[in-house]
């Protein structure tokens, strides 16, 4: 399946669910998600321009869990309907504590990569498993189970197939643990001696999927601060340079 066919099977499938969740978070159609090219809003931040994926694949897939709600992020998605419109000199407005120390983070597989460019300097793609946005009246996080990701479980195995991703990076340990179907003991307590979390990808056991923390406030104070975080983006970026540069 390539990639565009993948986008037009979510939005069929997404389109027509109108709203669900559960009882602490409420998803409802994104007329500007519906109305563009891409599988997923964050795909805007990293991935949009990659017009070639079909052949060339990527390097990278980043895995969060939902994007949240677009109501809440007005600058967002005012640069992203820019984007849409054909503007390529508009980047994906990276400004967040959360989004700084993702910068940070990659900068483990080389100080000149920097996801706040338009050329990252890897071929990067960003998506959330949950293809939902949540709606007015929502909580930006919190709320998540793996039965509400589960929902996406056969679009999340479509891209993957259609992206041919070296390696795939999960943000939080129920993305890890759907996307691999892996149980983790001690998620937390791994990180925080700087040990990602890994398993191969159930329909491409020569993928391997990471599991680290997300790179929010709360994900950085679990593990003990921005240091220990690195260390686990440090295994990863050594493995994946053995096995790929």
């Amino acid at each position: 399946m390539k990639y565009d066919d993948v986008v037009k099977r979510a939005k069929n499938e997404i389109g027509n669910r109108l709203q669900f969740g559960n009882r602490r978070v409420e998803y409802s159609p994104c007329d500007i998600w519906l109305n563009g090219t891409e599988i997923n809003l964050w795909t805007y931040w990293q991935g949009w321009r990659l017009k070639d994926i079909d052949e060339k694949g990527v390097d990278i897939l980043v895995v969060g869990q939902d994007w949240g709600c677009p109501s809440k992020n007005p600058r967002t998605m005012e640069c992203i309907q820019k984007m849409q419109a054909g503007d390529k000199g508009v980047l994906y407005p990276s400004e967040s504590r959360t989004d700084k120390t993702m910068q940070k983070m990659f900068k483990a597989f080389g100080e000149g990569i920097n996801i706040s460019c338009a050329n990252p300097g890897m071929r990067l793609f960003f998506t959330n498993y949950s293809l939902g946005y949540r709606a007015d009246g929502c909580s930006e996080s919190g709320g998540m189970t793996k039965k509400l990701l589960r929902e996406d479980s056969e679009l999340f195995d479509c891209l993957v197939e259609a992206l041919n991703p070296k390696i795939i990076i999960c943000l939080g340990k129920l993305t890890f643990e759907v996307a691999t179907g892996v149980v983790v003991k001690d998620f937390v307590k791994k990180l925080q001696i700087g040990n990602p979390c890994k398993a191969p990808f159930p329909k491409k056991p020569c993928v391997m999927v990471y599991g680290v923390a997300h790179c929010g406030a709360r994900g950085v104070n679990n593990v003990g601060g921005e240091e220990n975080m690195r260390k686990a983006w440090d295994i990863i970026a050594k493995e994946y340079h053995e096995m790929f540069v």
